[in-house]
């Protein structure tokens, strides 16, 4: 390509092809040289080493009466440079032998090469990536056999450990490939692995450094030196997830520009590729929704640094305040400490905080207030660094925000069965009566200090409180907030009673996810006594089916959250079980649960090890647990003890489950040891 001239250096790392009075044509030594020496293997390892992309050809202005070399073009392929070389004999050599002066030459030459870049730089316009990214995308694609539509998404420099010799060159991850590269002293080494080949992937301590090691069926790789292990180690792990959910996912189910959205000149950054910032973002915001619990949909938008007023002891608390399409929320730098999530539909206002406020430990300069609607209270954010802009962020969010409001539709009255535990509980013993009666209480009391609702103050007191039991009377209202489905059932009102009566009107006839719902229906739950009864039974088959997708153990988990839910809440509840809480869990593969089966054999084998290899001899390791996790262990324990398990893991999510597994076979491991032998 044509470049503005400027003045070079001629070193010996280059070697001139073809010359004429005015022009020279240089090739870097080192590359497509018949007969390569010392000179050329050391200029190629150093441009390999240092990444440095110098292009292989050039070509140089200099007047016969001048010793400055001029840079005027420069190309990476032989053909280019030979058209830019014909250019030059064909438009500037005939008319340069009639000019007298040489200062008058090499303005000549200037003028012509800058409006020949002029032109190009106005056909590229659009081309905004970074030149040192594009460059590194063309030697990617040019180094190893991968396809001419896979996409770079970031490169580091590092070490390969062959042996125990580190070689120095360049990792590139695209989106389904990890790559290497090094080139030392003619001897260069080329690796190319498919994320979907990659079977393990640790950082581990090796090398006198701290190592990333890719495992593979057959070789397993070291990689190390990184500047950033942390950065890189992220990065690799969150592309080698997404060619897993790409491998599993059912045909078709599967967008890849839901992970990759398509570059756009407003948003590309000029130092790093689109895909790495959209990886990084997509990142942080699973991290976000997972946290607070909150819908697949939503997308971070922005976090700041902030303290929150807590009245409930009247002391600030630092953390960080998150801002998405529809809730802001905050979290404590301490854990447990303090969560809050504030959902849009329940904000009146958002106002810079009055002068005259009587909180004396409230900068009121930096504060704002969230002013919610009926019971949720009012929220104090204070110290951010720039209030206006979290401010401007807000009120313009909030004036984005339309509150879903569906359509009546026009459907037959369906009678929904309210929580089948009030129907069927006359078992009740009064001394269980009263402890029910004590934990309201204290869950009464606990409302009346930290608020009540899903804009409540969740700290450590809820935590233990947790652990003390939920009464069946708050069950419904709880673990519809800790599951996050409450944000769902707002923002789609009607739909169950929709889908209840759409699923009334298909035949049944042959089909064969209904045949399975109505053969484990009577499966559920047979002792107890809502599901031997038809109301039950309607209840639980109208729910089922009403999902659409079933799978086993839906019945278990569904029959369980009938029991103690009314039954849309338990529909949104159970949704959101199956698509965030658990994801993969209840499909036909099952992934999920059989992936989360390795990562417990894992632990198993770091904490229980001689019980691991006594289950792993006799061939059942892999597979002991696998009916706890999709039941929730509501088929393992005791049922008063399983709805403990359920409340606690609806707050705090799948490590609970974890727990609790390791906890189980620790306390029968001599048992079990013995049984075994």
């Amino acid at each position: 390509m044509w470049v503005k001239p400027s003045e070079v250096l001629v070193t010996g790392f280059w070697s001139t092809d073809r010359a004429n009075p005015y022009f020279a044509l240089q090739r870097r030594r080192g590359h497509d040289e018949a007969y390569s020496g010392i000179t050329s293997l050391f200029v190629a390892t150093i441009d390999s080493v240092l990444d440095s992309k110098t292009n292989r050809y050039r070509i140089l202005h200099q007047r016969p009466d001048s010793e400055v070399y001029h840079l005027i073009a420069e190309a990476d392929t032989k053909e280019e440079i030979e058209e830019h070389w014909k250019w030059i004999e064909e438009h500037l050599m005939p008319t340069l032998g009639g000019i007298d002066a040489g200062v008058d030459v090499t303005d000549y030459v200037a003028c012509k090469i800058k409006s020949l870049c002029a032109q190009i730089d106005e056909d590229e316009i659009d081309d905004f990536e970074s030149e040192k990214f594009k460059n590194a995308t063309k030697k990617f694609h040019k180094l190893f056999n991968v396809p001419t539509d896979e996409k770079l998404v970031t490169y580091y420099s590092c070490s390969y450990w062959r042996g125990r010799v580190p070689r120095q060159g360049w990792l590139y991850l695209s989106v389904n490939y990890l790559c290497f590269y090094s080139y030392l002293l003619g001897k260069d080494i080329t690796i190319v692995l498919k994320f979907t080949d990659i079977t393990s992937l640790e950082r581990v301590q090796a090398y006198l450094s701290e190592t990333i090691r890719v495992g593979t069926r057959f070789h397993v790789h070291d990689f190390s030196m990184f500047r950033n292990i942390e950065e890189t180690y992220q990065m690799m792990e969150q592309l080698a997830n997404f060619a897993a959910k790409k491998l599993l996912s059912e045909k078709g189910a599967f967008r890849e520009e839901d992970f990759f959205p398509a570059v756009t000149k407003k948003t590309a950054p000029k130092v790093i590729s689109q895909l790495k910032r959209d990886l990084d973002a997509k990142t942080r915001s699973e991290i976000y929704r997972c946290r607070f619990r909150l819908p697949l949909i939503e997308r971070l938008d922005g976090e700041e640094t902030c303290h929150l007023w807590t009245p409930y002891n009247r002391s600030n608390v630092s953390g960080k305040l998150y801002i998405s399409s529809n809730f802001v929320c905050f979290a404590s730098k301490v854990y447990h400490q303090v969560n809050l999530t504030i959902p849009f539909r329940d904000i009146m206002v958002v106002e810079k905080q009055p002068e005259n406020s009587n909180l004396p430990t409230i900068e009121t300069q930096s504060a704002l207030l969230i002013i919610a609607k009926e019971r949720a209270g009012t929220f104090s954010f204070s110290n951010f660094y720039d209030r206006e802009f979290v401010l401007n962020k807000l009120s313009h969010l909030l004036s984005q925000y339309n509150e879903t409001i569906l359509p009546n539709i026009d459907i037959p009255t369906i009678a929904l069965s309210s929580p089948l535990y009030l129907q069927f509980n006359s078992n009740d013993t009064e001394e269980r009566q009263i402890q029910e009666k004590l934990k309201e209480d204290l869950w009464n009391t606990h409302f009346a200090i930290y608020g009540r609702g899903a804009t409540m103050y969740r700290t450590n007191e809820l935590y233990e409180l947790i652990f003390q039991g939920i009464p069946d009377s708050l069950r419904n209202e709880l673990w519809l907030i800790f599951s996050g489905a409450i944000h769902e059932k707002a923002a789609n009102s009607n739909i169950y009673q929709k889908l209840v009566h759409e699923s009334s009107l298909v035949k049944t006839d042959h089909d064969s996810t209904n045949d399975e719902i109505e053969r484990d229906l009577y499966r559920a739950l047979p002792d107890q006594k809502a599901f031997q009864h038809e109301a039950g039974i309607s209840a639980l088959r109208r729910l089922l089916r009403a999902y659409a997708r079933y799978c086993q153990a839906m019945n278990i988990i569904g029959g369980v959250l009938l029991l103690h839910m009314n039954e849309e809440d338990a529909f949104w509840t159970l949704a959101a079980l199956c698509e965030r809480l658990l994801p993969d869990y209840y499909n036909m593969k099952v992934v999920g649960a059989l992936i989360d089966q390795g990562v417990f054999n894992d632990y198993c084998n770091e904490y229980l090890p001689d019980l691991y290899d006594k289950l792993k001899v006799i061939g059942i390791a892999a597979c002991v647990s696998l009916s706890w996790f999709l039941t929730l262990f509501i088929c393992v324990i005791p049922f008063e003890s399983a709805l403990y398990v359920i409340d606690v893991f609806f707050y705090d999510g799948i490590k609970v489950l974890f727990q609790l597994a390791l906890t189980i076979l620790k306390e029968n491991q001599d048992s079990l040891l013995q049984c075994i032998i």
